[in-house]
């Protein structure tokens, strides 16, 4: 958090995120058959009530009170954060639950994910988000979680579509009406979700809701200018462009000048959609909801231009970006960036291979058929 902490504020956040979070099963229901829609949203729902139970049991203080360099847990009462830092852990698992869901019944999130925040979300979160962590005390950033939620569930998402391999299917049309509803909520919850962070609305609020809709409208211009390279364009596309550029702004929204977060949303708009066409035709990463396509691509981008355009002009509390001859900050970003990626791809597929190891036992002994 930057600045002073305003419990009200941070609250309000949080409710206005808690219904864009229980909105994208809806959305993401749409990439399935409709006779599928009932089991899908009972696996997403019990994710998200499974990722509840963890963060309140261990999650919070694995992320905020545990020192992993001297091995312990500092003591206190929880306060507000969380709850809103709870909404951003349950973003990041609603994200990657849509990528298996036809080949992962609720048995399996409630195995996998307990494992995942225990070895992925939490020791990233405590590593760049906890004062006591490493990168941290460094001057690593990440606003709102392009790294910390988006990016672990973007990898964690490709990890599952290679390991969990999805049949191609043929999709059903999406019913658009359906996504606009649930794109409204989503681009309603995701100011909280930008918000949040500051603490407190004086620590820059309105340029992050400047910076979070003009990313918005970045991303959907680069979204649907790559149609004049023979991509669709459609409603859609159009929906995919806002999150695109939701996704993009969340490392670097309250870090960056306006102009800078344009530029990011128009790459990132770019840049992704190219990847969501690239990996579609891919019988290896394929991803009926394009998880890793926005999430973790988008999540790289938007940190790539925190490096390049970080002000402490904009943000006194960010860093000066490379641009500006902010090397050492360059290197901490980076090293950020790749201990990220392999914290999230190691600690995925091991929880991913217990999972499997548990499964398999209990199919040989006859006490599960199936996960």
């Amino acid at each position: 958090m930057i600045g002073h902490l305003n419990d009200n504020f941070v609250l309000l956040c949080s409710l206005v995120m808690i219904p864009m979070i229980f909105f994208v099963p809806v959305m993401y229901i749409n990439s399935y058959p409709d006779s599928e829609s009932d089991n899908h949203l009972t696996s997403m729902i019990t994710a998200l009530l499974c990722g509840i139970a963890c963060w309140i049991i261990f999650g919070n203080s694995e992320s905020f009170h545990f020192g992993f360099s001297s091995l312990s847990l500092q003591s206190g009462n929880p306060d507000i954060t969380l709850l809103s830092q709870m909404c951003f852990y349950l973003y990041s698992i609603v994200m990657f639950t849509g990528t298996v869901l036809r080949n992962a019944s609720w048995k399996f999130f409630v195995g996998f994910i307990p494992l995942w925040t225990l070895l992925v979300y939490a020791p990233i979160a405590n590593l760049i988000w906890s004062p006591t962590g490493v990168l941290y005390k460094m001057g690593a950033l990440d606003f709102s979680g392009g790294l910390v939620v988006h990016l672990t569930a973007g990898l964690t998402s490709l990890i599952l579509s290679v390991f969990m391999r999805n049949n191609r299917i043929k999709l059903p049309k999406d019913n658009q009406l359906l996504n606009y509803v649930a794109t409204l909520f989503i681009l309603t919850g995701w100011l909280g979700f930008n918000l949040a962070p500051a603490g407190v609305f004086s620590n820059g609020g309105s340029s992050i809701i400047v910076n979070t809709l003009v990313a918005v409208i970045g991303s959907v211009i680069g979204w649907t200018y790559s149609s004049n390279l023979g991509l669709s364009s459609d409603a859609g596309a159009v929906y995919n462009g806002i999150i695109c550029g939701l996704v993009a702004s969340t490392a670097l929204v309250a870090y960056v000048s306006t102009l800078s977060m344009l530029i990011v949303a128009l790459v990132s708009g770019i840049i992704c959609h190219y990847m969501c066409e690239l990996l579609s035709a891919s019988d290896i990463f394929h991803d009926p909801v394009d998880s890793f396509a926005i999430n973790g691509i988008g999540g790289i981008v938007g940190t790539l231009g925190l490096i390049l355009f970080a002000s402490p002009i904009v943000n006194k509390d960010g860093a000066i970006g490379l641009l500006a001859g902010g090397f050492n900050f360059t290197g901490v970003e980076l090293l950020t960036l790749l201990t990220t990626t392999l914290i999230t791809l190691l600690g995925t597929l091991i929880s991913l291979g217990i999972v499997k190891a548990i499964k398999e036992l209990k199919v040989r002994t006859g006490k599960e058929e199936a996960f």
